[in-house]
């Protein structure tokens, strides 16, 4: 595994980290102005997704990521795909969900930030 690899792998985990925790600042400094993240609940710009990391109100109680693999599409770009099981809070109750995810990362001054999330849920 490349450094780089291991960069972006990290990244991906603090993510959902900073998910879990409602650490808006770490999204407001890891995404880029126009990244766009798309769930099962539709497509959102980094305008709307700070401010929804900062109010959790659906906090991630746990995450679990397997099946990491990470593509180079060029020097400056990259393409993180894995499967995430996670537990989210909703209403008080723990729903357990599952994902296959995939995050492309650019290379801005020496800087891995992501400009594209996608989720595509697993299950019912």
């Amino acid at each position: 595994m490349t450094d780089v690899s291991a960069i972006l792998l990290a990244l991906e985990r603090d993510l959902w980290r900073a998910n879990r925790e409602g650490d808006a600042d770490f999204y407001r400094a890891t995404l880029t102005d126009d990244a766009l993240l798309v769930s099962r609940f539709g497509a959102a710009p980094k305008t709307v997704v700070v401010p929804m990391i900062a109010a959790n109100r659906n906090p991630f109680v746990r995450t679990e990521l397997s099946d990491q693999q990470v593509r180079f599409l060029g020097p400056t770009a990259a393409l993180v795909t894995y499967r995430a099981d996670y537990t989210a809070r909703v209403d008080g109750v723990d729903v357990d969900l599952s994902v296959l995810a995939t995050t492309v990362y650019v290379e801005r001054d020496g800087q891995w930030l992501v400009t594209l999330h996608q989720q595509t849920p697993l299950g019912p």
